[in-house]
């Protein structure tokens, strides 16, 4: 069975799993909490579709994709094991960060990015007294280069840029439960698996007006704001 087959198999399995409320996920955390390994289990399998969702952005990194699947569920479990459900995160929020940091930490083992810099490393001793360009290649991977290595002062701080990635994931976990006119003008409007277009455009794209659209919004938002205790994304969504 080919990598693509096997993937749709594992998805026809587990996509029968129903999302979990709010108010679920703080019951099965609280157990979680007191050793029970059920609940952990059931949290970790009603979400297993994210992260097989998470997986498919780190395609082509040098890991199949079943590799990044299995990965990414062992983070899972271990966010599951540290999850505190009275906190107003819902679950794949909190859990996003330990799934990412699993799956690239795996791609950084097979590629042998861990050997990039190491203190003590002989060979980068004996460099130190020569000048590098900032686009040489280091750590033996001709795909990492210094510029890479070298913390930006004015990027953005990748911490609260995994926190917002984290924020529209769950938004777009959720918007799958709207209906379709719902679903379609969030998608557009937060730019969920689409540019992110204004309501003008949005409109225009639906093919109705601007103030229709703005209804349609509104009633989404609602229906969002049930659905989800994240303060995190409840303030995104009061944007």
């Amino acid at each position: 069975m080919n990598e693509k087959k096997s993937i749709d198999a594992y998805l026809n399995e587990i996509k029968q799993e129903r999302l979990l409320t709010d108010a679920e996920e703080r019951q099965l955390a609280e157990r979680i909490q007191q050793g029970d390994q059920q609940a952990l289990a059931d949290l970790t399998t009603a979400n297993l579709t994210y992260v097989v969702s998470l997986a498919h952005q780190y395609a082509g990194s040098g890991l199949p994709v079943e590799d990044l699947i299995s990965e990414g569920n062992i983070g899972m479990m271990r966010a599951a094991a540290r999850f505190d459900g009275s906190r107003g995160k819902r679950f794949v929020t909190f859990a996003a960060p330990y799934i990412r940091d699993a799956m690239q930490q795996a791609i950084e083992q097979q590629t042998g990015l861990y050997r990039v810099l190491h203190e003590g490393d002989v060979k980068a001793e004996k460099r130190r007294s020569h000048p590098l360009s900032i686009d040489a290649p280091v750590g033996g991977s001709q795909d990492l280069s210094l510029g890479r290595v070298v913390a930006n002062p004015h990027a953005i701080d990748p911490s609260r840029q995994m926190e917002e990635q984290a924020i529209i994931e769950e938004l777009a976990h959720l918007v799958t439960r709207l209906d379709e006119r719902e679903r379609q003008v969030a998608a557009c409007l937060y730019g969920i698996d689409t540019p992110q277009l204004n309501m003008a455009e949005t409109g225009e794209k639906m093919g109705l007006k601007r103030e229709r659209v703005r209804q349609i919004r509104d009633k989404a938002l609602r229906r969002l704001r049930r659905m989800t205790s994240n303060k995190d994304l409840l303030n995104y969504l009061s944007r």
